[in-house]
């Protein structure tokens, strides 16, 4: 009895430690599949409409603001006109995706032992040869065009950090809520994070009140929402849509959909469609 009890401890502890063991793919292919989409045509009208206008009030008093706090007198018609002409048009392009045409995006992984090949395709006729080459131990990036099957250095390349971290950030597991994504076993998690409106842009941050900041502050500092199906059995540290490291330590992501907390009735949803790797 006691050598049956042993043999059942032993084999589940080494069926929990298979379960949980975790590998960096080495070689392969992973392809992504991103994509926005309207849910729901309402809540998304019923948003713009109620949004536009607080925006625009937004800009105007972070204008006046900034002037004042130079010493310069707003132009209250420049500005006028500078938000008929220019930005009510590209906030309408901003806010409402039913304005612009955008088709999936296909986002593709080549691993090779030292390096990852990245590429952004649309279709299968696209012919952007644009591809970003990440050297796997530095994490360095490098953007090449590809000529004649040959990459070519461009001259000016923009580096973004692999990971991120987001202290606005929390996570809640699910990890009776199951999924079996292309083989690999997922549970689901759920996470929310506020992201600051002025975090790229310091300089400014500086020029506002803070009963400014307050009186926008659903505005300036939305939380936005992803469900997340992840997997515990790949440690990969790129993925197309999401960079966080308080994730990615963790998990790895094999599908996605998020909302950006701002406008209603829109969702992005990102997806595997393959995944070869060893």
């Amino acid at each position: 009895m006691k050598q049956t009890l042993y043999l059942v401890v032993l084999f589940t502890f080494t069926f929990l430690q298979g379960q949980n063991k975790k590998f960096s793919p080495k070689n392969g292919k992973i392809i992504f599949s991103v994509e926005q989409n309207v849910y729901n045509n309402q809540k998304l009208d019923s948003s713009i409409q109620v949004k536009k206008p607080v925006i625009i009030n937004m800009f105007k008093e972070m204008y006046n603001e900034i002037s004042l706090s130079q010493g310069l007198t707003p132009d209250t018609i420049a500005l006028n006109k500078s938000i008929e002409t220019k930005i009510l048009p590209s906030l309408d392009l901003i806010l409402d995706p039913r304005k612009t045409i955008k088709p999936a995006q296909k986002h593709i992984y080549k691993l090779e032992d030292s390096i990852i090949k990245y590429q952004i395709k649309t279709s299968p006729l696209d012919k952007n040869n644009q591809v970003t080459v990440i050297n796997r131990s530095t994490g360095k990036q490098k953007n090449y065009t590809l000529q004649d099957s040959i990459l070519v250095l461009d001259e000016f390349t923009i580096s973004v950090p692999v990971k991120d971290s987001n202290k606005n950030l929390k996570i809640k597991e699910y990890r009776e809520l199951t999924k079996n994504i292309k083989g690999f076993n997922c549970f689901k998690i759920i996470v929310t994070r506020t992201e600051p409106f002025f975090k790229p842009f310091n300089s400014i941050e500086d020029y506002v009140s803070n009963e400014f900041k307050e009186k926008y502050i659903d505005y300036l500092e939305p939380t936005s929402q992803q469900i997340l199906y992840v997997t515990e059995e790949i440690q990969f540290k790129h993925h197309p849509f999401i960079n966080l490291s308080e994730v990615l330590d963790k998990y790895y992501p094999l599908e996605i959909i998020s909302t950006n907390g701002f406008i209603d009735g829109v969702e992005k949803k990102c997806t595997v469609e393959e995944i070869q790797v060893n």
